[in-house]
């Protein structure tokens, strides 16, 4: 190609990139941001999956769980209350007892176990002195938020 400016002679060499290769460049560009795209979003459905799977197997759980005070007896001169629970469900359970305002174990971080299918005797000890006649609404409440509440009359 040959370009004349003000009557002077010269010579172009350069050359624009050809379309095939500008076609290749922009190509690989729009593939590695696909790339990058799809990596991203795989990478956030893979957890988003985990945590939706692991919150339905805790509900499952959570519906699973099973539980009933059976029987609730009292010993005045020893000031001891001994409560049956029986887990019918199937799962083990974590639990608390709870009486008026009073909670067992008192430790937060503490829970009674007890097994899918078992029974088992809670003691609670030092218990205030009731009077013959008293009612007392215990109420057994498992980590998973699931509730059992029994009403005992003081004999």
């Amino acid at each position: 190609m040959v370009i004349v400016t003000l009557g002077l002679k010269r010579t172009c060499s350069r050359r624009a990139f050809s379309t095939i290769l500008s076609v290749v460049i922009i190509s690989a560009v729009v593939l590695a941001v696909g790339g990058a795209v799809w990596a991203y979003s795989q990478g956030a459905m893979t957890i988003t999956a985990e945590d939706y799977a692991e919150s339905v197997i805790n509900m499952t759980d959570t519906i699973s769980e099973r539980f009933i005070i059976e029987h609730v007896g009292y010993i005045s001169p020893i000031i001891d209350l001994h409560i049956w629970v029986f887990n019918y469900g199937g799962v083990d359970i974590e639990f608390k007892v709870e009486i008026g305002d009073e909670t067992w174990p008192v430790d937060s971080n503490i829970w009674y176990g007890l097994a899918s299918k078992e029974m088992d005797s809670i003691r609670l000890e030092r218990v205030e002195i009731f009077s013959s006649g008293d009612e007392l609404n215990i109420k057994v409440y498992s980590r998973r938020g699931n509730n059992a509440y029994y009403r005992f009359i003081v004999p």
